[in-house]
Formats: structure tokens, C-alpha cells, sequence
């Protein structure tokens, strides 16, 4: 018989899927995205709040109790390990990817006034 998880099982997984989500809005480098995250969770920012941050997400998942929750901890501890030695080890590491993720918000911004310029021709002669 299929039984549903108790109430703070269900908490911890929105959690964890929020917490998740967080973390790949902040790798993708999208301007928008970015400056949103700088204002509500600037934390993300330093190197060693965010370590905090991955311990958090990792002791969630490890609290599911099975196999697979205790692995996914295990990578979120590595994970956090391996992200504050190359942001404190390599600190041209993060002026290079504040470059490219600049250069990339140029190319989308330009892709973006493309697009609207072309939309408000159309609709400015109605084809």
C-alpha cells in the first residue's frame, strides 16, 4: 500500500526543490536573474554563506532518510567544498565569469531589442 509522507517530509522537500532552484537561477548568469538574487539573497555572493548554504541544503536532503537523500547531502557537502576553494584559491576565477556573464547579457539584451524593434514594426504597419 502507497502511503504519503508525514507533513515535515513534505516541508523539507519544498525546501530542498526551492533551495535547488535558487542555485541554478544563480549559475545560469542571467542579468535579470542575478540582480534579483543580489537583492533578496546576497548571501549567495560570498564564498562562505554559500558554503553555509550548501550544508543547509545537504543536512535537508540527508534528513529524508534514504539512500538517495544521504547521497544527494554527501555532493551538496562536496559541492559546497569544492566551490569555496576555487572562489578563495582562484579569485580571477570570479572576474572571469563576471566577464562572460556580462558579455552574455549584452548578447541578449541586443537579441532582445531585435526582437521588440521588429515586433513594433509589425504592429506599427500591420503586417
Amino acid at each position: 500500500m502507497i502511503t504519503l509522507p508525514d507533513p515535515a517530509t513534505w516541508v523539507l522537500s519544498i525546501y530542498a526543490t526551492c533551495g535547488g532552484l535558487l542555485i541554478c537561477c544563480l549559475e545560469t548568469q542571467l542579468k535579470f536573474l542575478r540582480v534579483i538574487i543580489a537583492m533578496n539573497f546576497g548571501f549567495l555572493f560570498s564564498s562562505l554563506w554559500r558554503f553555509v548554504f550548501y550544508l543547509i541544503l545537504g543536512t535537508v536532503t540527508w534528513a529524508y532518510g534514504n539512500i538517495f537523500g544521504k547521497a544527494v547531502g554527501i555532493i551538496f557537502g562536496v559541492v559546497g567544498l569544492f566551490n569555496i576553494y576555487v572562489l578563495c584559491r582562484y579569485p580571477s576565477y570570479r572576474k572571469m565569469r563576471e566577464k562572460i556573464a556580462e558579455e552574455e547579457d549584452k548578447r541578449i539584451e541586443a537579441r532582445i531589442s531585435r526582437e521588440v524593434k521588429k515586433k513594433a514594426v509589425q504592429s506599427a504597419f500591420g503586417s
